[in-house]
């Protein structure tokens, strides 16, 4: 075996690799081995006709194939080692002649990554404003959701409930008929069609009326799109919404059962703060790692989003699973997904993941970030936390095994180097920044202090 052609682009090294005649021999003698026991030569006991006669039989040609799958995995490992080249998953190979036989290996490289200047980054977080306005409309949603329908003796207005008997067809055929039918009159609403809550508004008890609308070329229902449904409605009813007054037996008849509305809104107010300030955050990690990645330079095999990709279509397969009720109807989405779209949308996703994640990995390693056993131990019982009493132990001895303790080590590794990051970004010393953090370890402080430029 010898390479006769090597080049390396990024992290893929493409070696041309020739079969010398002696190995490729031995590698025959081993095909015909295996073939001799599958193939019924006439005149033979299966197992016992020569290599000749079998070659001849079912040709040189079927015999090469059958010692492809042990010569090419060999010839690979076998030129790898001589080029001296580090493998980063398995080879793809392509034969380009049978004799002598002459091969394409196209060998994935460890990624390469070289930060840039990132104790230069200066990034502030955003600070979070609850604004009164978003708590109001939280409690107009919960006043709605107990509200009760009156019946008013006036014309129809946006926001009532309109019991009408509805009449309607399309192109001549029933569409939607029904008596006492109830709707909500909404001018942004496209039910039935558009266009239909602004013909109601102005009607009365007792009015009637016929008209037609048109839905739009490019309607979510495609059985609908350009179609003019006729419409005929007889108003029955007319009901105005009221709304609870905002006082404690408003708030204590809500699921929640606060004592006092001002504990509700107290409750809102501190809920909804929690939720912008996890979402600042994550923007603003978001932001961080940008600025990160734009001044590094990250190469990676194409294995590695190949990977990457695998993964984030199989959680996709899972959310669409739990969307179904039956294997049929799961069959009947994946019928409707186009895979070519599916991976315009994914595979850039997993291309930024993969750089997310060598960048973060090199940073940790270039910071010395560490996680020790005290903080493993620490972060597990934090997360047996929500977990009842009596089956916490069963839980930890799971979580002493040591693939979970690996996967709790991940967690608290991008943890402790997002927070290094935050620090440099901000400028802070680590105690400063542990204050508005997860509680650190003595010997976690001490690492980060050492790690502090």
């Amino acid at each position: 075996m010898k390479v006769t052609e090597k080049k390396i682009e990024g992290c893929e090294a493409l070696l041309t690799i020739e079969m010398d005649s002696a190995s490729m021999e031995d590698a025959l003698d081993h095909a015909y081995q295996k073939l001799v026991k599958k193939v019924d030569v006439p005149g033979f006991r299966k197992g016992k006709a020569p290599r000749q006669i079998l070659e001849n039989f079912v040709g040189r040609e079927r015999l090469i194939d059958e010692s492809l799958d042990e010569v090419l995995p060999h010839a690979c490992a076998e030129a790898i080692k001589e080029e001296k080249l580090q493998s980063f998953g398995t080879p793809g190979v392509e034969v380009l002649q049978n004799e002598p036989l002459i091969f394409k290996a196209k060998v994935p490289l460890p990624p390469k990554v070289e930060l840039g200047d990132y104790k230069s980054i200066r990034l502030e977080p955003e600070n979070v404003e609850v604004k009164d306005e978003i708590i109001d409309g939280m409690i107009r949603q919960l006043q709605h959701e107990k509200a009760i329908w009156e019946p008013v003796e006036r014309p129809v207005k946006s926001g009532d409930l309109v019991v009408m008997d509805l009449e309607s067809t399309i192109d001549g055929a029933p569409f939607i008929n029904q008596k006492g039918l109830q709707i909500g009159i909404d001018e942004q609403s496209k039910y039935p069609a558009p266009g239909f809550s602004q013909e109601i508004i102005g009607l009365a008890q007792g009015d009637t009326k016929e008209f037609k609308l048109k839905y739009p070329d490019d309607f979510a229902k495609p059985e609908l799109a350009g179609k003019e449904p006729e419409f005929k409605v007889k108003i029955n009813e007319v009901k105005e919404e009221k709304l609870p007054p905002t006082d404690d037996d408003f708030a204590m008849s809500l699921d929640v059962e606060m004592p006092t509305f001002e504990a509700l809104k107290a409750r809102l107010t501190e809920n909804y703060r929690k939720r912008i300030e996890q979402q600042a955050n994550q923007d603003y990690e978001n932001r961080l790692v940008a600025e990160l990645i734009k001044m590094s330079k990250v190469e990676y095999p194409a294995n590695l989003v190949d990977m990457e990709y695998e993964r984030l279509v199989n959680a996709q397969m899972e959310r669409w699973r739990s969307q179904v009720n039956s294997e049929a109807e799961l069959e009947e989405l994946l019928g409707r997904v186009n895979p070519e779209e599916l991976a315009k949308q994914l595979r850039p996703m997993a291309e930024d993941r993969i750089k997310i994640s060598l960048a973060l990995g090199k940073l940790s390693s270039a910071e010395d970030i560490k996680v020790t056993d005290a903080d493993i131990d620490a972060e597990v019982t934090r997360m047996l936390e929500p977990v009842p009493e009596d089956q916490r132990a069963a839980q930890r001895q799971q979580m002493e095994s040591k693939e979970a303790r690996e996967q709790v080590v991940q967690v608290l590794l991008s943890r402790k180097t997002m927070e290094r990051l935050k620090q440099i970004a901000t400028e802070r010393l680590p105690t400063e920044a542990s204050a508005e953090t997860t509680p650190t370890t003595e010997n976690e402080t001490e690492n980060k202090e050492e790690a502090t430029p």
